[in-house]
Order: structure tokens, then sequence, then C-alpha cells
């Protein structure tokens, strides 16, 4: 199944390499990395300053119209060479940062999970309970909760796939063709929730690299089971409400859907699990009870002081040695170089490793940036309200990822909310869960993520469909993001 596919979520759609204007758009991104310091420093810059900001720009620009790949790299080179850092220091704030090493056995962990059919077992599973016979509403929720589960666990493009073909399968059965109401709502439906179900796991690629980028450059950092609260339950009330939507405001015709025989769905056997699959499952459970259990159990516990001595990197290893000493069969249960080939998606791994040293460097003092960043921002947030900024740059957030990388984005604003915070004694938690929820919800035009552009070249749906509905359901989870947001933040944080 597609770990390369899972990978693509956070990062934009692929670009042709053989025309001039990928060279030209190369030559633009390694002259704004390496020009932009050149210019006279604009008070209260310093010439580091200058240097940080025109790399970050430089690869900005790289990562929305090139790649991500070589401009991560080319950005660890100008940290050398411009930036401030010995190459032994800069390689330990890097690639030897914990969370970028998590992140690598993270995709090994997720690829096992794809690779011996756990992600289809989970969606078919939801659907085929006997409470949603008949119902045709409740089986849409329930559809689309099992897919913002699966977009949790795995990522979105094959959370759209596996919905995708189950969608079909159900239209097959009730009798659906191309067009209908139901399944042009529903493959949009499906791409919406793999999107936001993406948000649940704050290990997951984005919401990992945003927050540890905001952690390096202020030192504090934000409390995972509350933020999985929180996430959670925007998922939960993003479901009811697309389906109200649907019903009142899409109205579908949902007649077919009364006499669905459920049990027809599972055409391959995929309810039956196997041993294996049962071993893969239980090992998902246990990566994220431990990984929470932390912030639930008693601090002077074994188990929590030996959980927190080795970190969420320590969990993560610890997890795929096991499984990798683990033989079924004369064979590995994780074999390592496939799920390494499979899985790990170097261009996310390298993003990371630039974006944890290059975050750091951006809020030292000596580069005179979190001041110059306040000073912008002065006629945008003086005299508002904590809350007003919170809304304001989640909003901002959500639509700059309709044509920007999510993870992008999502690093872009933490000098800009590390910045505000600091100014104004803010708590970040806040503003920094609506920065997270908000670039998830890139589904509105093919450049906004790669299961978007599926979206968009989805022959059961079009174009203008999507333009129809997506504003509307873009509106409406950002309301919801809000309003849960707001309202859990000020009684968790």
């Amino acid at each position: 199944m597609a770990a390369p596919q899972a990978a693509q979520t956070a990062a934009a759609p692929k670009k042709s390499f053989n025309s001039p204007v990928y060279y030209l758009h190369s030559a633009i991104c390694l002259f704004i990395m390496f020009a932009f310091g050149q210019l006279p420093p604009v008070e209260p810059l310093t010439p580091l300053g200058m240097n940080l900001i025109g790399i970050f720009l430089g690869v900005l620009y790289g990562w929305i119209f090139v790649e991500i790949v070589w401009p991560s790299m080319a950005g660890l080179l100008a940290l050398m060479l411009i930036g401030g850092y010995k190459p032994m220091m800069l390689l330990n704030k890097s690639f030897g940062d914990p969370v970028v090493q998590m992140m690598f056995f993270i995709f090994v962990f997720c690829a096992t999970i794809s690779h011996y059919g756990l992600s289809k077992f989970i969606s078919l599973w939801f659907i085929t309970r006997k409470f949603v016979q008949g119902k045709p509403w409740i089986f849409t929720l329930t559809f689309l909760g099992s897919i913002f589960l699966l977009g949790g666990l795995t990522s979105a493009s094959p959370a759209a796939i596996i919905g995708w073909s189950i969608l079909y399968g159900v239209c097959e059965v009730c009798g659906y063709k191309k067009g209908d109401g139901y399944p042009t709502m529903m493959v949009f439906g499906i791409v919406f929730a793999a999107q936001v179900g993406m948000s649940i796991i704050p290990f997951k690629q984005v919401p990992l690299t945003v927050f540890s980028a905001y952690e390096t450059m202020s030192g504090v950092g934000i409390d995972y089971g509350k933020y999985m609260v929180i996430a959670t339950l925007i998922c939960a009330f993003s479901a009811v409400f697309f389906v109200l939507m649907s019903k009142f405001l899409f109205r579908p015709d949902m007649s077919k859907l009364v006499d669905l025989d459920v049990s027809k769905l599972d055409t391959e056997g995929a309810l039956q699990l196997s041993k294996i699959q049962k071993v893969i499952l239980l090992f998902l459970i246990l990566l994220v009870v431990l990984l929470l259990a932390p912030n639930f159990l008693p601090k002077d516990l074994f188990i929590c002081r030996f959980l927190k001595s080795i970190g969420n990197t320590g969990i993560v290893i610890l997890l795929v040695t096991i499984m990798a000493a683990i033989k079924v069969d004369g064979k590995a249960l994780l074999n390592f170089k496939i799920m390494t080939d499979k899985g790990v998606t170097w261009g996310i791994v390298l993003l990371l490793a630039l974006v944890q040293p290059l975050s750091g460097a951006m809020a030292k003092p000596e580069s005179g940036i979190t001041p110059f960043l306040m000073e912008l921002l002065e006629p945008f947030i003086s005299g508002g309200s904590p809350l007003f900024f919170a809304l304001f740059i989640g909003f901002a957030a959500m639509l700059l990822t309709q044509v920007m990388n999510n993870g992008a984005v999502g690093v872009a604003f933490m000098p800009v909310l590390n910045s505000y915070c600091q100014a104004t004694g803010v708590a970040p938690e806040i503003p920094l869960i609506m920065i997270v929820m908000c670039v998830h919800y890139a589904f509105l035009t093919p450049a906004a993520s790669a299961s978007a552009a599926l979206l968009h070249g989805n022959d059961w749906s079009d174009t203008k469909t999507i333009w129809k509905t997506a504003p509307s359901v873009l509106l409406m989870i950002y309301a919801v993001t809000a309003v849960v947001t707001v309202v859990l933040g000020k009684i968790l944080f």
C-alpha cells in the first residue's frame, strides 16, 4: 500500500523536472537562499538574521515551486556557510535531533501497518457493524469516522484510496453510478475526512514538524495528550456537521443505501484477521498507549520513569526493535530493510532535519528576527485580543495551505507565534493548535496536498463540484476548530 503515497500528503504534488521553468525556479531558490543576506540589514535585524531569513525564504520557495529534497539539503549547506553553524554542531542539531530520528522510525512503523493490510481491516470493521444496517446516514457517519481514524494511523492518500475502493464496492452493490449525488459527495467527503484525520496523532509528519519547530524556538512544548483530546473532538464534530450539511444542503439520494447488505462489502476476506495482523494491531495499540502514558500516569511509577527516560523516540525505537526481533515462519515480523524502502519518506526527514536547527537559530536574540517580526505584526494585532490573534493566524494558515505545502505553512508561522507570545506573555497553546489543525485542511485546490490532487483527478467527481462543496466545508471545519480549540483550550491549558 502506500507508504510513498502517505508521504506525499506532507509534500506538494509532483512537478515536472524537464521543463525550463523547473530550472528557473531552482535558480531563484538558490539566489534567495544565498543572496538575500547580502542586503543591508533592516533594524533590528542583524547580518546573521538577514542570512537566516534568506535561507528560510529560499527553502520555502523551493518547497513550494520545486520539491522537498534538494532544497532542504541546500538549506543545510547554507546553514554551514552563512548561517553560523559549524558542520559538527549542525549535524547534531539536525539529523541528531530526537524528533528527526523519531520521524524516521514512525515511518518504518506505519509502513508495517500498511504492509500487513491492517488499514483496510480498520475501515471495513466500522462500516460492517449491525447498528449501521438500514440507516444510511449512520452508515455514512461511521464510514467517515473510519476514514478519520485511518488518516490518523496512516496518512491521507492511502486512507483516501482505501476509502474510495470501499465506496466503489458500496456503489456497485447499491446501484449508484458516476455522477449520482451520493458517490460524488462521498468521494470528496473521504478526502476531507482523511486530511482532517491526519491531525489526530501528534507524532505524525505535520504536527510533529510544527510542534518541534515551536519547541526548538521557544523551549516550550505542548501536552500531546491534551492536544489529542482537542483534535479528536474536532474530528468527531466535523464528521457530524459534514453529515448534517450533506443531509440538508447537498441532499443526495440515500434510498439505495437502505437495503445495503454490508456483509457483501468484504469481498477479499479483509475482516478475518490473521495471527500476524493481530500482533501488529497489538503493537499499534501499544504505541499509542506508551506515547501517551507519561501524560496520565503518576510520575513516580517505574513505567512512567522508564518511558520518560527513553523519551518518545526511544519508545518508537523500542517497539520497532521488538518487532524486528520477533520471527514468524523464520522471517522477521518487521523486515527493517523492506519497511525502510517502502515507508521512509526522506523528503520529510530532510525537511525536519533542516527545520530544527534553522528554527532554533532564528529564535536567538543575536539574529534580531523576533523583534523585527513583532514590528511587522504591530499594525495587525495592536489593540486586538489574544483570541483575535489565534483566530486570525489559524484562518491565515488554512488559506495558505490551499496553495502551499502544509508542513511549510505551519513552520512559517512559528517565528510569528513565538514573537507574539514572547512580547505579550500570552500562552501559546491555543494559537499553536489552531495553526496545526488548520494546515491539515488542504483539499480545495490540486496544489493543496497529494490527496487533493487525487481528488481533482478522480473521475467520480469534477472540479466544478469540488469548488461548490469545499469552500462551505472549509468554513464549517474552521468554525468547529475555533470553537472546540478555544473552549477546551481554556479548560485544559
